[in-house]
Formats: C-alpha cells, structure tokens, sequence
C-alpha cells in the first residue's frame, strides 16, 4: 500500500480523516469537496473518521455492494483490488459535503528515477524548481524536446509542485511520468494570460498540454495536472469577460497510439480530455478527474472525458467528478469517420449528462459503445444528440448502465434517457440493462426534427425504472416524439 505526499498548496481536510488498514491517508479539501489518494494491493480496510457523530452513509457506487461498519464518528468498510470495478468511491456521511477515495492499483510500469532515456527535470540540465518559486515551463519542454531528438525518452517529473504558464507540447514517443506526489499546476495569475473568443462570445486561454502529430506520446504515473480552472477563471458577474479564462487541460490532434494512465487531472473550465481528433489508439485507463462539480454556482462546460474525432479508442476504469457532460463520443471534424469507441467500466458524477453520444456529428459515427458504467450522478443519465453536424449517428450502444441518482440545475430537470435528431439522423440505438434507482422529473424521450433528421431503431432491453422492468412499446414512462420511429421494448419479468 502506497501513500503519497500532500502538495504545499493544498488544504487539509477538517471534516475527514483516513486510515486505509494503519496508513494515515491525506485528505484534501478541494474547492466544495474532499478527496483521499494512495495505491494499494489486495484487500484493505479503510477507515473514515467524521468530524461528527454518523447518522447516515452512502457508499458510491451501489453496484460495488459496499457496506460499512459506523462506530461513532468512524465508518469502517473494505476494498478488494482483484474486483472488476475500480476503487473509486463517492461517500455521503450525514450531511457533510462529499468524500471521494480513490484507491489505485499499484503501479506496473513506474520507470527509474535516472538511467540511459531517463529525462529527470530536477537534475541537470534542467534542475526545474519543484517548490512553485518560480516557472519551469521552458525547463519542462527543454527536457521533453531532447528525449524527443533521443528518438524518445522518459521525462520523470518526481515529487514537488512545479509552476508552468504556456503550452507544454508532448512529442513523439515520448512519456512525461508524473511521480505520486509530483503536481505541474498552472500559474492562476490571469493577466498573465493571452486569450481567443470563440464565435459564441466565450473566452479560454491554451491548454495546459497539446499532443499534436505525435504518436505513441504518453502522460502515466500517479501524480497530477492541475490547472488552476477556478483561481484562473473570471468570476466578476459585471466583467464582460464573466466566465471567461477557461482552460483545457489534454487537446490532441492527428496522433496514433496516445496513451493516458494513472494520473490526476484537476480543476479543468472546458473539456477536461479532449482528443485525440484525426488519430486513432487513442487509451485513457485509471485517469481520475476532479473538477468544478457546482452547477448552481458556475455553469461551465467542463466535460470530462470526450473520445473526439477519433477511432478505435477506450476509455476505462476511469473516475470523473464535473458539472458538465462526464463522457462523451464526439464526431469534431470533418471527413474522418468516427468508429470502434469504447467507455468501459467507468464511474462518473456529473451536474450534466453522464454518458453521452454527441452533439457533434460532422463525420458518420458508429460502433460506440458505453459498457458496465455506474453514474453516481446526473441531469440526463444516457444521451444521444445529434445537433451540430449532418452526418449519421448510428450503432450506439449501452450496455450495464447503472444510473444512481438525478440532479435539477439551471439547464433543465432530470430525465433518464434523451435521444434527439437535431440536426442529423440518429439510428440503431440499443440500451441494453439500464437501472435507474430513483424517479426522474421527465420520461424517456426520443425525437427529430424533419423527415430526414429523424430518429429510428431504438431498442430497450431489460429497462429498469425505480425496480421496475418496462416491458412493452406502450409504456408510458416512454415518449416516442416527432420524427421518431421503430422503437422496440424487451423485458424479463
């Protein structure tokens, strides 16, 4: 079992504590939550100590079965690495704000410190100031750029905080191995920043990291990026830039074989994983993202994991906690058709859509499939939207989808599944195994917009709603809308 460092900067938490068997465990206060780290192997107890006596606990997700002891203040439960599911858990005590564990496996692949390919940016050349004095982006690239003219390397970044402003750019077979306890975090200083506005009036900064023709590049370890999103941001509501300074964390483009494992990524204000569009291979494993999850107090589109413009790519085991849609297959670009993406066996909280095909449709998109995800949390439980882009969004799967728990926000009330040909058509949508535990504010819904953006060939099969399996066409918990067609309803009683 492996502990990690608490950064510097961070704030510790005065309502948790944690003991995974006789570790003490750091727990963080981030922003209107709490969070818990390490890596372990086996089976493990953990134990939460409140700062009050518990009346109330809920352990996420249900699907686990996770059941604790309560002694006083103290929860006591259990953690089997070997489980199918990973150890990712959002936990309610009484009325506290949220504590999320994530329990990692042991690393397989954590490289050496030094050696031949072994880029370590505290030793010389670079020797990059770790305590956030001052800002080692040159420094960070500089060794990311040899490794590259190596042919390829390994660019260790161990433990300590370390400032950086610009674009780091990852180059071709070339990893950047974040050591446990190791945080390259954003400068939050916004008028350091230049800024573009998109055609809707938004205002974002770059992102933190682009991985641009460059395959085989890797971003592994246990450490975190973190990108300061909220310190950064404006939050002045009479500013005309209000909302604005929002920054991406990962984008990549036109790479092959991109790789994404272990790490952290923290305090993203737009699409948090974006990529990798125009390349294909593209893996995101055991990646936990932390964000901004309040939609009531900023609405901002920080989505977590978008597959975007890419083919023949996975996203799995991973954890997402954000106000916006939690994963999504995204057709971005024109003229490369999207196919063979797969979401498996993540776990997700979101104030949005918790799995999600669209809205982007600008190249045919097929073959996507969400399989054996738990989501904590959301507004919209499963999508498929089609309304940027005219091209066809077909063969979309989700299969084992566990929906725990809705959330109201500004955007809409809570609805189980939304299928919606805006401005594309949609076909072969099967929902397969879907349980809904609590009651939403909509039914189902399924529509179109014209003749030709239309809905058609939806399937559903053993729909669960609050315990109960909906087994025919007529259902009333199911609304088939305009330009809506061939829906078909099986179920087991």
């Amino acid at each position: 079992m492996i502990t990690y460092l608490k950064p510097t900067y961070t704030t510790t938490s005065s309502d948790f504590q944690l003991h995974v068997d006789l570790n003490a465990v750091i727990v963080e206060h981030f922003l209107d939550y709490h969070y818990a780290h390490f890596s372990y192997s086996g089976i493990c107890t953990l134990t939460v100590t409140a700062s009050q006596p518990i009346t109330s606990y809920d352990i996420s997700p249900h699907s686990m079965g996770i059941t604790g002891k309560v002694s006083g203040n103290q929860l006591t439960f259990r953690l089997d690495s070997s489980s199918t599911k990973p150890s990712y858990l959002v936990i309610q005590i009484n009325d506290l704000e949220k504590l999320v564990v994530m329990g990692d496996p042991l690393e397989s692949n954590a490289p050496s410190s030094s050696g031949t390919g072994i880029y370590n940016i505290i030793n010389a050349p670079y020797q990059a100031d770790n305590t956030w004095t001052s800002d080692v982006t040159h420094l960070i690239q500089k060794a990311i750029d040899d490794a590259s003219a190596a042919g390829g390397g390994i660019v260790y970044v161990p433990v300590g905080v370390y400032k950086v402003k610009d674009i780091l750019y990852i180059k071709s077979n070339v990893t950047l191995y974040l050591q446990g306890g190791a945080v390259i975090k954003s400068n939050p200083d916004r008028t350091l920043y230049n800024y573009t506005t998109s055609r809707e009036g938004k205002v974002f900064i770059d992102p933190m990291i682009r991985i641009d023709h460059a395959p085989n590049a890797k971003i592994i370890g246990r450490g975190t990026l973190d990108a300061s999103g909220i310190a950064i941001m404006d939050k002045d509501r009479t500013s005309s830039t209000y909302l604005g300074y929002r920054r991406n964390v990962i984008v990549g483009n036109f790479s092959d074989h991109v790789t994404i494992e272990g790490i952290i990524i923290k305090d993203s204000t737009t699409w948090t994983i974006n990529g990798i569009q125009g390349g294909e291979g593209f893996t995101v494993r055991h990646v936990k993202i932390i964000n901004h999850k309040n939609a009531e107090q900023y609405k901002i589109m920080n989505d977590g994991i978008d597959l975007c413009g890419t083919r023949n790519a996975l996203a799995e085991k991973n954890f997402v906690m954000t106000v916006d849609d939690a994963l999504c297959a995204k057709s971005t670009i024109t003229d490369y058709a999207m196919y063979n993406i797969r979401f498996k066996n993540n776990i997700v909280f979101s104030s949005c859509a918790g799995l999600k095909a669209g809205l982007q449709s600008h190249s045919p998109m097929y073959d996507v499939w969400f399989e054996d995800n738990d989501v904590v949390q959301a507004r919209r439980g499963i999508v498929v939207e089609a309304t940027s882009g005219k091209q066809l969004m077909s063969d979309i799967h989700f299969v084992n989808t566990r929906v725990e728990n809705y959330v109201f926000t500004s955007m809409g009330k809570s609805i189980p599944v939304e299928i919606e040909a805006g401005t594309a058509p949609v076909k072969n949508v099967y929902i397969d195994s879907a349980y809904f535990e609590k009651e939403a504010f909509n039914p189902i819904h399924m529509y179109g917009s014209s003749d030709t953006n239309d809905v058609t060939n939806v399937t559903f099969n053993d729909l669960n709603l609050c315990g109960d399996v909906v087994t025919n066409n007529l259902d009333t918990r199911i609304i088939v809308g305009i330009q809506a067609s061939d829906l078909t309803v099986k179920g087991h009683m």
